[in-house]
């Protein structure tokens, strides 16, 4: 029974995202659009753009992922879906966790399978498929993150701002385990110790986000 009202919510937005139009695809066009103009602003120097490319990658993934995650729990907060599932005995942490999870597959995972053109753009030295693999670990980890700023701002319109301040402190591991992890990759040295600290956090997002978005949207 748990199982199968947490796979109805996983489906049902999966399906609203896909009957919403594009909105949710928005952070991947910003995502993309940082990429295509940074090596106008920095310069066609490809030593240059080549040591940017990490970072920079890792700041657009975090900055692309605010523009939709105040989104995640607006809508059922006034519909009162959300009180509707609790009332019908559903785990809220199973719930949340399945809501950022359906949101993160269609906002999230088109930026990690984005990272190898973006590092062709960026003049980077090796361009493999090991790249997506620091991205995908990153782009979860500010998801579940962003679950948390988004729960706690469910209630207020025009919540972009205050949920940016509240999580950006929190994606400062991300970036800077996921760049220097990038940078390894991209510099074609393999995978370093970067990467088992960057899934590290991705774990610790993982049990600690349902409980904190469960917690939020009850005061709510």
């Amino acid at each position: 029974m748990m199982r199968n009202g947490v796979a109805a919510i996983f489906r049902r937005e999966l399906s609203l995202a896909w009957a919403g139009g594009s909105g949710l695809f928005l952070p991947a066009a910003f995502f993309a659009g940082t990429i295509f103009l940074a090596p106008l602003g920095i310069g066609p120097e490809p030593r240059l753009l080549a040591a940017s490319a990490p970072g920079l990658i890792f700041v657009a993934l975090c900055l692309a992922s605010l523009t939709t995650l105040e989104r995640i729990f607006q809508a059922d907060l006034e519909v009162g879906a959300l009180d509707h599932h609790r009332l019908s005995g559903l785990s809220m942490e199973l719930a949340t966790l399945a809501k950022v999870a359906a949101h993160w597959l269609v906002s999230g995972l088109p930026i990690a399978l984005l990272t190898p053109v973006a590092a062709v753009m960026m003049r980077a030295e090796t361009v493999t498929l090991q790249s997506i693999l620091p991205v995908f670990l990153g782009s979860i980890t500010i998801f579940l993150w962003g679950g948390i700023g988004a729960s706690l701002t469910a209630g207020l319109r025009r919540s972009g701002p205050l949920v940016a301040l509240l999580i950006l402190p929190l994606f400062v591991p991300v970036v800077i385990f996921g760049a220097e992890e990038l940078n390894h990759v991209l510099t074609g040295q393999g995978f370093g110790a970067g990467l088992g600290l960057l899934a590290a956090n991705s774990l610790a997002a993982l049990a600690i986000s349902p409980f904190a978005m469960s917690l939020a949207l009850k005061l709510e």
